[in-house]
């Protein structure tokens, strides 16, 4: 008998154990996130609808901060990614500050496109039309390109054996109507053997240039070494934009 009630007590704490091993293994559904990570998240999504915005796409990556020396005013910081850019093709973005990187990557990918047999080029005003953007100016105090980077779409260059690169580049700016240079490029500062441009930020703020226009007029400069070894031009890229928005929050 006593034998008998051991073997009992042994199966119900074997499977009292079992049940803890398995309950152990669960994992949660989603990752477990901080307070602070949340309200965050709130806060950006405030900060978008404040503006008069849309929710951001997967193409960008989004943060807020909140300026200590700047009572009321929060900085947006928005990474806009593209792939495989064709620079005809407009596609439906939802959200206003993705419209604005999308548009002046598209602008700088089709003067590119204007490369001909001369060594220094003239290609003179060219207008970039924008997107309707259903902007609160009475909440955005300032729209700045913070970051402009592009590079040969990946497959593109694997199909031309490494062929597809910036080395004809040589010089290359961006200013506004007032000839106050925004961008620019050097070959002698180019880091990445070529295969990207990185272009030097000179003056980003573009909100004079947006704020209540239908249109922008720049003045490309562009000078080159030689004529591109690849003639089709599929890019990848990123622009960064850091909006200063003024929020009752």
């Amino acid at each position: 008998m006593q034998t008998l009630k051991f073997l009992c007590l042994c199966l119900i704490l074997g499977a009292s154990t079992a049940c803890l091993k398995q309950s152990e293994s669960i994992e949660p559904l989603a990752p477990v996130r901080t307070l602070a990570e949340l309200q965050r998240e709130s806060m950006m999504t405030q900060a978008l609808e404040a503006a008069g915005n849309n929710p951001t796409s997967d193409a960008a990556i989004v943060n807020v901060e909140k300026a200590p020396q700047e009572p009321g005013i929060f900085y947006l910081q928005m990474k806009y990614k593209i792939k495989d850019l064709d620079v005809f093709e407009t596609a439906h973005i939802p959200n206003s500050f993705e419209q604005l990187g999308n548009s002046f990557l598209r602008l700088i990918a089709k003067i590119l496109l204007r490369i001909t047999n001369e060594r220094q080029l003239n290609i003179g005003a060219v207008e970039i039309a924008l997107p309707d953007l259903h902007l609160d100016y009475q909440i955005i105090r300032s729209i700045k390109i913070t970051r402009v980077h592009l590079e040969y779409n990946k497959a593109l260059d694997e199909a031309t054996n490494g062929k597809a690169d910036f080395s004809f580049l040589k010089t290359f700016s961006v200013s506004n109507n007032a000839g106050e240079r925004l961008l620019s490029y050097q070959k002698n500062l180019n880091q990445c053997q070529m295969k990207c441009l990185d272009f030097i930020v000179e003056n980003g703020n573009i909100l004079p240039l947006i704020k209540n226009a239908d249109s922008v007029k720049l003045k490309p400069t562009l000078s080159i070494s030689s004529l591109p070894n690849i003639n089709e031009l599929r890019l990848d890229g990123d622009v960064d934009l850091q909006i200063g928005l003024q929020l009752p929050f």
